[in-house]
């Protein structure tokens, strides 16, 4: 999982018919939603043709009472099938901010694997739970899923709309922060505050993320660095240490992650939070970490019992990819700065924190016995110089 995959409409309404019936049939909770990425994703391959393409299948609930914990287990469990695998690792609270310092759960989340899809849903209590939700106003796009109607048929109508300001002003797409503008525009804003202070790490590598990967911008515009460098500065002890460990995990997976973690470092997350990794970055320097990741990627492609690893290793967040990346990172510190980083990815994945712990020495062993190639650079076209003649002598000459 966690990797950016091409997904045609019809596998999408597929599994919104399970996820949508387990939810109606079992617990007549119908108001379902797609959000966070996915939205603005689907919206773009409706009206502009681009790839269907995304890590994860956001969904959003609005289920009109309170969610718990318990509630959350049994709608993962209602819905699991071969085809849609539950993971009850990964059921935790969606905590929320009203205000800097006064955290709320405003609901609970839980994930299946359809086939190497993230489905993650998150529950909110009601809609005053749900106007908590989402750092930047393009997160906060909600495409509506009505019960009686497929992913296909939806589909069909925001075509015959025509433009996804028509889709708005009709109410299949609900965009109040005017999200899906600045998404066009690669522009995002900030619109909740509170939830950046509260926990400005893990707030911060969200939006990096959604930049980097998804909007493809090469750096944060001041408007976005300057509040999360300074919310970062003050309050770096706040959040929640789980989601900031698992968001990283799945960061190294980004097919920008050097990118990312270098904005990560310039924002000043690794000041005080696994330092050990922002040393290494102000080593490797500009574009040292995509190099390094792009040359793990490539001696890690050879390596079978590597592969053979990670297929046995059963339920996990973090996989091959990110595992390999982490690697290549781990290789370029002493031993025991090595454990204190997997000390930290433990907390919210031991199982993957030991498979590497345990790859890392034959990881090492192949790295010292395999050449490190350069990237090939093209070769340079030589011109003769251009012989620029006199007017005056081009009509002097004679005339053959």
């Amino acid at each position: 999982m966690h990797q950016m995959k091409a997904l045609p409409v019809r596998r999408l309404s597929s599994i919104l018919a399970s996820v949508s019936a387990a939810l109606r049939d079992h617990f007549g909770l119908t108001k379902l939603f797609i959000g966070g990425g996915s939205a603005p994703a689907l919206l773009d391959h409706l009206y502009s043709g681009t790839a269907l393409r995304m890590r994860d299948l956001d969904l959003i609930l609005v289920a009109e009472r309170a969610v718990d914990q318990e509630l959350a287990r049994r709608i993962g469990e209602a819905a699991d099938t071969p085809e849609l695998r539950f993971m009850p690792r990964y059921i935790y609270p969606r905590r929320r901010t009203r205000s800097e310092r006064e955290p709320v759960v405003a609901g609970w989340g839980v994930i299946w694997d359809a086939q190497g899809t993230e489905v993650d849903l998150s529950m909110f209590h009601d809609e005053r739970a749900l106007e908590l939700n989402g750092l930047m106003n393009i997160d906060r796009i909600l495409i509506p899923l009505p019960p009686e109607k497929t992913l296909n048929q939806i589909a069909a109508e925001l075509l015959l709309s025509g433009t996804p300001e028509l889709a708005i002003l009709n109410g299949l797409v609900s965009d109040a922060c005017g999200g899906y503008a600045s998404w066009g525009h690669r522009s995002p804003a900030i619109v909740a505050w509170n939830a950046i202070h509260a926990a400005p790490i893990e707030c911060s590598m969200r939006i990096v993320r959604a930049c980097a990967s998804k909007l493809h911008l090469g750096h944060l515009h001041p408007e976005l660095a300057d509040p999360l460098r300074a919310a970062i500065l003050w309050g770096h002890e706040r959040g929640d240490r789980f989601l900031r460990v698992r968001g990283i995990v799945k960061l190294f997976h980004d097919d920008r992650a050097g990118a990312e973690l270098e904005m990560m470092n310039a924002l000043g997350a690794f000041k005080h939070w696994l330092t050990e990794i922002g040393e290494v970055i102000e080593q490797l320097g500009h574009n040292g970490l995509a190099a390094l990741f792009a040359q793990a990627d490539r001696e890690n492609r050879r390596d079978a019992d590597h592969h053979a690893a990670f297929q046995l290793a059963g339920e996990q967040g973090g996989d091959e990819t990110s595992a390999t990346r982490l690697e290549a990172l781990l290789l370029l510190m002493t031993p025991d700065r090595r454990e204190r980083v997997l000390d930290e990815i433990a907390i919210a994945e031991p199982m993957f924190a030991q498979l590497v712990r345990s790859q890392l020495p034959r990881v090492e062993k192949r790295h010292s016995t395999t050449p490190v190639t350069p990237p090939k650079r093209r070769a340079k076209r030589v011109t003769a110089p251009r012989i620029i003649v006199p007017t005056a002598a081009v009509a002097a000459s004679p005339v053959a």
